[in-house]
């Protein structure tokens, strides 16, 4: 999708920085790319913190507030959009002797994707 096939598929924002999130997986003309390479039985994933502030670069004027409540939002926006083959997922993370629970988006290696292959690397 282009940016204006987005913008008319999808009015509400959420919505459409999910569909903007998901194609920057595969394409580098969305801009910069959050998804990082999993490992195990995660192909890729999107950390909370991380996501927040991709969402502060993709949208002009969006307070570091706004863009945190977001991130539940485009996460719920983007479990609709895929049917659910994406999940939510919290681990336990470690900064500055600080323990955190962060939650990831996460695309399982055996999600049928449609019109990808299973098994890319």
């Amino acid at each position: 999708m282009d940016e204006e096939m987005r913008r008319s598929a999808t009015s509400a924002l959420p919505t459409r920085l999910a569909a903007k999130l998901w194609q920057a997986r595969s394409d580098d003309s969305v801009g910069d790319n959050p998804w990082e390479a999993g490992c195990k039985d995660i192909a890729e994933y999107v950390k909370a913190s991380d996501f927040k502030h991709w969402i502060r670069r993709q949208e002009q004027g969006i307070s570091e507030s706004y863009a945190k409540k977001l991130v539940s939002r485009v996460i719920d926006a983007m479990l609709d959009l895929s049917k659910h083959r994406v999940a939510v997922r919290k681990r336990q993370e470690r900064k500055n002797g600080l323990e955190y629970t962060e939650r990831r988006l996460v695309l399982p290696t055996d999600a049928a994707i449609p019109g990808e292959t299973g098994g890319e690397e």
